[in-house]
C-alpha cells in the first residue's frame, strides 16, 4: 500500500458545486480503484491525501496534475504503509475554515489517532501555511 499526500491552489472560478461533483466521482470511482482517503478544501487550497495500491495511487496523481479546476499541485509526502489511515472513506471531506475543521467528526478523530505523525505533521503544518498564503495572490 502507498499514502500519497499532495497540495493544490483551486481555480477562482470553482465553486461549491465543482467541489461537490469532485466528492461525488471520487466516492464513486475510488471504490473501483481501492482508492481510500481525505480531501481537506480551506476555499482556496485543496490538500489531499490518498491511499491504494501503489500503481493506483500512482494513476490517481497523474490524473489529478491534469484536473483543469486546480494547478500548482504539489507533492508533499509519499510512502509505503501497512495500513490506511482512512480505511472506512472513499473520499472523506472535511473544509478548513478559520483554521478549524469542518466535517465529518469521525474523520476529524481519524486525522489525529490513525495517522503516523510524520504525516500528521505535514497536514497540520501545511494546513497553517495554507490558510496563512491564502490571498497572497496564488490564485489563478
Amino acid at each position: 500500500l502507498k499514502s500519497l499526500t499532495y497540495t493544490s491552489w483551486a481555480r477562482s472560478t470553482i465553486s461549491d458545486s465543482d467541489v461537490e461533483a469532485i466528492l461525488r466521482s471520487a466516492r464513486t470511482n475510488n471504490p473501483l480503484d481501492g482508492l481510500t482517503g481525505v480531501l481537506i478544501f480551506n476555499g482556496s487550497a485543496f490538500m489531499q491525501v490518498i491511499e491504494g495500491a501503489e500503481t493506483a495511487v500512482d494513476d490517481m496523481a497523474r490524473r489529478l496534475e491534469g484536473d483543469p479546476r486546480h494547478f500548482n499541485m504539489h507533492i508533499r509526502e509519499q510512502r509505503l504503509i501497512t495500513r490506511r489511515a482512512f480505511p472506512d472513506w472513499s473520499m472523506a471531506y472535511l473544509r478548513l475554515d478559520a483554521g478549524e475543521f469542518v466535517g465529518e467528526a469521525a474523520v476529524s478523530r481519524a486525522l489525529g489517532r490513525d495517522l503516523p505523525d510524520s504525516t500528521r505533521n505535514v497536514i497540520k503544518g501545511l494546513t497553517l501555511s495554507l490558510s496563512e498564503q491564502v490571498g497572497g495572490g496564488m490564485r489563478q
